[in-house]
Order: structure tokens, then C-alpha cells, then sequence
């Protein structure tokens, strides 16, 4: 309901003018007439990472809860909503980016708290369309809307253009090698249709621990019919997955996967490298935090790259994390990594983690 004006007492001449001169006195009087922000003082929320691939005849897209609404999505009902927007461009205007494009419908409708027919994969919220057909391309973005259904903001858009999938490869097997577990698979030549790829033809290779959830091990483009899998604990078991990918004019088109259950460690391995490693800045110095590795570690050492210089920080192995590092200069970007060692007298260094990245800007 708009708010009630103050009657005002105007002159004559002023009463006589047409009343859409009177809107900026008004306006002016009263102030700004906006609905109101639920995020007052600060930008409102916007997706920023919104993905999208094509999952055999399925588009999959996905994206992060904004910063600005994570701790509201864990508690009771958080007053918005995502809403997946969709058009359809023309097949061969699927590369222009400056031709027109066809109205945006409201095609999916997802409350955070209950965000079925999405689901929640790790921290991003994953949606999957159906309503898509081969040699079509798709434009989607996602919106939030807050409980009135006013739009707070749009995402960046995604597009993908949807073909024929690999067909599935074939006699995948895994074998214990000294360095860790070898798996071979025979690639396929054709798409799931019987005809040429649209595309290059790559392979994601993912592994699953005991009670753990699926990893994503191959961390490039991977071609070829073998993958050695060095990032194993000794002596564990584990079960892989690989898929099948095409690259269509940027878009990723994934086929059916192939799976290869218990495949065995070699005995002799020093531990994997820690999963995940990161930075934090602690009163002039940084910590370096980090996932303990599977199975046995008989401690850690830490590396610190700056620009090409690679310098190990530990003189001998530390049993846990974190590792502080004083030695920095200030407005500096700093990358670290860890690697484990075994248990036994020799302590065998195992492979260096991912890179974590920081600025030290907040150590002074």
C-alpha cells in the first residue's frame, strides 16, 4: 500500500497546475518512493557462478549460494527464491552474441530450504531440464526473488548447445602397479547415435573411498585409454568412475559412465597428498590449514611458491596442521602446498598437494 500524502496548503496559482506537475514536489516532500530492500545497506544477492552441461539428454545447471544468504538458507525459511530463467536462440545464431533472442520464461520455481527438483551436490545446488532436444541451444540464467517475488537480481547467463553424446567405452579394468592403480578402458569412436562426434572426445576420471563420496581425480582434459591414479593410500581399496565428455564449441557433453569396483593399492606407497589445503592470515603471518591424508601419514611438509621460486618450509615432517608462516612480506601473492610421508624409517615423501593461493594483504 502506497504511504498517505500530508494534505497540503498550496497557493492558488500552484492548485491550478496540472497534477503531473505536482509528482516532483511530492516525491521531493516525502522522499523516495522504492519498495523496500530486505538487504539494506549493501548490494542485494546475485548468483555469480551459474554452470552448465549437457548429461547425456539432460541439461544440468548449477550454482553456489551467495555469500550474503548462506547462513539465512540453514535456519527457517529465508524470504526468497532462486528461479531458473530459460530462452531458446536460433541454432545458427548460436555464436552471435549481439543477435536478439526470444523472451525469458520463469521455468523453475526453488526454495533454498526445500530445494526439490533441485538437489544439493556439496555446496552448489544442481538442476536438471529435461524439456531439451539434440542440435539446440539453451540460455539460462538464474534469478532471486524475495518473498513478494520482486527480483533482486540476475545471475550471468550459461549456454549450451545440446548434441549426441559419446557412446559409452568399454572393458574398463584396474590393475596394482608399483606407483599406484592403473585402469585401461577401450575408448568409443562414435556417438550414442552410431555417428561421428560433434566434438573432442575427453575422459573424467572420479574415485571413491570407503565411506567417502565420489572425487574427482583427473584434474585436465584427459585423452587416451589409460590413467595412473598415483593419489592412493597403501594398501586401501577403492571403486572408479569414468566418463566419457565431449567439448562442443565450449560446451561439455557428458555420456554414460563406466564403473570399476574394488581395485587394490600397492602395499608399498607413501601417503597421498592432504585433499584440500588453505590459507588464512593470522597476525602478521599465515597459517597454512589442511585435510590430514588417507590411511597412515608419519607427518607433513609444507612448500611455499613465490612467482618461480619453490622453497620446502619444513625442515623435518610436522605431525598436524596448521603450519605458521612468519617469513612473509606484506602485498605479496603467496601459493603453498603440503605433501605426506610414510610411517616407515625412511619417512618417503609422497606427491605435493593442489596450490592455495593468498594475497598478504591483513598480515600487518
Amino acid at each position: 500500500m502506497m504511504p498517505k500524502f500530508a494534505r497540503m496548503n498550496l497557493p492558488v496559482r500552484l492548485r491550478e497546475l496540472p497534477v503531473i506537475f505536482l509528482v516532483p514536489f511530492l516525491l521531493w516532500g516525502c522522499g523516495s518512493k522504492t519498495f523496500p530492500s530486505p538487504f539494506k545497506g549493501s548490494p542485494p544477492p546475485q548468483v555469480k557462478d551459474l554452470e552448465a552441461h549437457v548429461r547425456s539428454r539432460t541439461v544440468e545447471i548449477s550454482w553456489s549460494f551467495p555469500e550474503e544468504l548462506r547462513n539465512s538458507a540453514k535456519g527457517k525459511d529465508p524470504g526468497y527464491l532462486f528461479v531458473v530463467l530459460k530462452t531458446e536462440p536460433r541454432w545458427e545464431n548460436r555464436n552471435c552474441l549481439d543477435c536478439p533472442t526470444p523472451s525469458e520464461e520463469e521455468v523453475q520455481f526453488i526454495n533454498p530450504t526445500m530445494p526439490e527438483p533441485a538437489r544439493l551436490e556439496g555446496d552448489r545446488l544442481v538442476w536438471s531440464d529435461r524439456s531439451v532436444a539434440p542440435q539446440r541451444v539453451y540460455r539460462y540464467r538464474v534469478a532471486i526473488q524475495d518473498g513478494k517475488k520482486r527480483t533482486l537480481s540476475v545471475s550471468n547467463p550459461a549456454l549450451v548447445k545440446v548434441v549426441p553424446p559419446p557412446g559409452p567405452l568399454k572393458n574398463l579394468m584396474a590393475f596394482t602397479q608399483t606407483r599406484g592403480i592403473l585402469l585401461k578402458w577401450k575408448p568409443p569412436n562414435k556417438d550414442d547415435q552410431g555417428n561421428a562426434f560433434q566434438g573432442d572426445l575427453f575422459f573424467l576420471i572420479e574415485r571413491k573411498a570407503q565411506d567417502k563420496p565420489w572425487q574427482r581425480v583427473s584434474s585436465v582434459h584427459l585423452r587416451g585409454d589409460s590413467f595412473l591414479d598415483s593419489g592412493v593410500a597403501s594398501g586401501q581399496t577403492y571403486n572408479y568412475r569414468v566418463t566419457p565428455y565431449l567439448i562442443f564449441e565450449e560446451t561439455t557433453i557428458l555420456g554414460e559412465p563406466s564403473t570399476f569396483q574394488q581395485a587394490k593399492a600397492p602395499q608399498a606407497l607413501p601417503p597421498p597428498p592432504p585433499g584440500k589445503v588453505w590459507v588464512i592470515p593470522s597476525k602478521g603471518a599465515l597459517e597454512v590449514h589442511w585435510i590430514e591424508s588417507e590411511g597412515r601419514a608419519g607427518g607433513y611438509h609444507v612448500y611455499r611458491k613465490e612467482g618461480k621460486d619453490i622453497i620446502r618450509l619444513t625442515a623435518s615432517p610436522i605431525q598436524r596442521p596448521p603450519y605458521v608462516d612468519k617469513a612473509i612480506k606484506r602485498d605479496v601473492v603467496y601459493h603453498y602446498a603440503v605433501s605426506a610421508v610414510d610411517t616407515q624409517a625412511g619417512q618417503q615423501e609422497g606427491l605435493l598437494s593442489t596450490w592455495a593461493e593468498i594475497r598478504s594483504l591483513m598480515t600487518e
